[in-house]
């Protein structure tokens, strides 16, 4: 009898008759006192009419976790360390054509445009703030400290700023770059190929709302490392506004990304995400496409 129940279970996976399938946990698990290091990359393209401007922002952060709730949920303090920018445009009447900021090898700027510039980077150097996470990567806080607050809301030339590099100098921009790689994870274990979405604001505007679905494709093989893999698809609205009508207009649109997460850990060691919406307002065509990258540094700045 015993032989036969061991020869029937050996034909049923030959068989392929139905069994429990491997799950998967995404959670990140916080630990008071961890210390990590991401270094985070914003690539930001504009094209509207003739005119371009090319942007890319890097930012090196250490990641401390204070406190973990009851409930699982941390209290994170991240401080940037390096700052480093490239811009190019075409079209765009801005008094110059490229140039680069490293706040770790400074250059003399050339104009009175760049003296405005590299000084708003250079005060994001040493800047911090606080970001309050559940296991799930949900974000229900996000405070910046009250020198960066004074930089990016109050001062006069970062504003100025703003108005022309957009996001890179805003409140809404810097909480997007610290936190929008951190993509949900359901609460429950997860098979291949499973499916869950999230809603948010968009990643790539304000106006916008957005719907990300992701998938667990399974384990992958990353840089010497087996880690869970989760590809994203992204799509974007623009809600009613009080008339009714959407405005602008989105005519073109594409979401995607690869996140890996160590299972063992629950924290995203790669993120790369990337975006392109092309829109019609009252003020003509324009369009816009964004990369967002995440890496965990294995040899992080002090």
């Amino acid at each position: 009898m015993h032989v036969r129940k061991i020869v029937f279970g050996l034909l049923s996976i030959l068989l392929g008759v139905p069994h429990l399938t491997a799950q998967t946990s995404l959670i990140g698990t916080w630990k008071e006192g961890d210390r990590f290091s991401y270094v985070l990359e914003d690539k930001y393209s504009n094209f509207y009419d003739s005119a371009k401007l090319n942007q890319k922002l890097t930012l090196d952060t250490n990641w401390h976790v204070k406190s973990v709730g009851v409930d699982g949920s941390a209290l994170v303090e991240v401080k940037i360390e390096q700052v480093r920018f490239n811009a190019d445009q075409k079209g765009v009447p801005a008094g110059w054509e490229q140039f680069s900021f490293d706040s770790q090898n400074p250059i003399e700027p050339r104009n009175k445009g760049e003296m405005s510039t590299f000084g708003a980077l250079n005060a994001f150097v040493g800047s911090q703030m606080s970001i309050t996470i559940n296991e799930k990567r949900e974000l229900s806080k996000f405070l910046l400290s009250e020198p960066l607050a004074e930089h990016l809301e109050r001062n006069q030339i970062t504003l100025e700023l703003a108005g022309f590099y957009g996001h890179t100098f805003t409140t809404n921009g810097m909480q997007r770059r610290m936190t929008s790689w951190l993509i949900a994870s359901p609460p429950k274990p997860v098979s291949k190929g499973e499916t869950w979405c999230h809603d948010q604001i968009s990643r790539y505007e304000d106006l916008f709302l957005g719907v990300d679905t992701y998938t667990l494709e399974g384990p992958a093989l990353w840089s010497g490392q087996t880690l869970s893999k989760i590809s994203v698809k992204s799509e974007f609205k623009v809600p009613d506004n009080d008339t009714g009508k959407q405005e602008p207009k989105i005519s073109e649109q594409s979401g995607e990304g690869v996140v890996y997460i160590d299972e063992r850990t629950g924290r995203i060691v790669d993120a790369t995400l990337r975006y392109h919406v092309a829109q019609q307002s009252a003020f003509g065509k324009s369009s816009v496409e964004t990369t967002i990258t995440a890496k965990l540094d294995p040899n992080p700045k002090k």
